[in-house]
């Protein structure tokens, strides 16, 4: 090597290693190093130019020596520049970081591509449906009735108000009620139940509102009076069932008394006499003569008397008294305890089984035939 080159080349490596220091590449550490392992070169071209006198070859040893030396103190791992200089690991890691930069900076670029996908898809999704609601027709208010008819399939009653436009509905109108008193006492009477004849009223002339009132309370001495009422149950109707359209049909079996409509006696199969005397162990027997059914009832009714030693007997026929008084004009009927009375023909055990409702009797004990003869 020429002297004069080696040293020029050592001076430029020397400025090189100055100037990455002072750019901050290298540490200040590798900059000592590295200037030393220059200067030392330079030192050694200046000895040799002093010994000018060495054998042919040395130099190229040396030069070799010298390499292999300078290579000997180069580490494994570490990196250097082209010209050999060692960089440092500042440089190292800022590589390292603007690779991670860099993956970073490739994952949201992916995700911003993805976001873009998926808003891209909304809005075809969102504009689609809007196409879609756009093309059908504007839907009607839904009418729910147009007429009476359209209602009466739910209620016969019922009628369409505001028939036709979209507050049109069905409704049914509030019919008032017919008013019925009935004064009863069932306490005292095992046959006063109530439950047939207002069923029968109601089909008559609609929707009722029936009142029991117990014939002993102030209120029931009071409509017993008034209405002249002797036997129960009694069914009093407000005065303006008349103007029922159906009253015309039914007016035979009422009667008028004072502002209301009494259902007649038979008609509501009334069977308590709550204003005779109660007595009692008492039984009584109302035949018609030269009656079939009138002379069954007597039969039957001999197997009780044969039990009930005790009870207190009488037998009436058609037209006395006593048969007149209590308005008897179905045959055969029993009256017990003078005051509640049951008709038909009955087997033993059935008039047994009423006349103990009302009495108490050893003999209640005794099975009677429940068959009739």
């Amino acid at each position: 090597m020429d002297d004069k080159n080696g040293r020029e080349k050592l001076q430029q490596e020397l400025d090189f290693l100055k100037e990455s220091f002072d750019a901050e590449v290298i540490s200040k550490d590798e900059y000592e190093k590295g200037k030393e392992r220059v200067e030392q070169k330079l030192k050694e071209i200046n000895n040799h130019n002093e010994n000018n006198w060495e054998p042919e070859g040395t130099e190229s040893v040396r030069e070799v020596k010298e390499s292999n030396e300078a290579s000997n103190d180069k580490s494994e791992n570490d990196n250097y520049f082209e010209d050999g200089n060692k960089l440092s690991p500042v440089t190292e890691q800022k590589t390292e970081i603007n690779q991670e930069s860099a993956k970073k900076e490739n994952k949201l670029f992916m995700y911003a591509v993805v976001f873009v996908v998926l808003a891209l898809v909304v809005f075809f999704v969102y504009s689609l449906m809007n196409s879609s609601a756009a093309d059908k027709p504007p839907t009607r208010p839904t009418v729910l009735c147009g007429s009476d008819k359209d209602c009466i399939k739910d209620n016969l009653n019922s009628i369409c108000v505001n028939p036709g436009t979209k507050n049109a509905k069905c409704q049914t109108p509030e019919i008032p009620k017919t008013k019925v008193i009935v004064l009863n006492g069932r306490k005292e009477c095992f046959n006063c139940d109530t439950q047939r004849i207002l069923s029968l009223l109601e089909g008559w002339f609609g929707a009722i509102d029936a009142k029991e009132i117990h014939y002993d309370t102030d209120d029931g001495k009071s409509l017993a009076d008034k209405y002249v009422i002797n036997v129960l149950p009694a069914y009093i109707l407000e005065e303006k069932i008349m103007n029922s359209s159906s009253f015309a049909q039914f007016k035979q079996i009422f009667v008028k008394k004072n502002d209301a409509y009494v259902l007649k006696e038979d008609a509501a199969g009334s069977t308590f006499y709550f204003r005779r005397e109660n007595i009692p162990n008492r039984l009584d027997l109302f035949v018609k003569s030269n009656d079939a059914a009138s002379a069954k009832a007597e039969k039957n009714l001999q197997e009780f008397l044969n039990s009930f030693k005790n009870v207190q007997f009488e037998k009436h026929v058609q037209g006395d008294n006593l048969t007149l008084g209590l308005n008897i004009r179905n045959f055969p009927v029993f009256l017990i305890n003078n005051q509640v009375k049951f008709s038909g023909v009955q087997t033993a055990d059935v008039i047994k089984t009423n006349y103990c409702t009302l009495n108490e009797a050893d003999e209640c004990k005794t099975s009677l035939s429940k068959s009739l003869i």
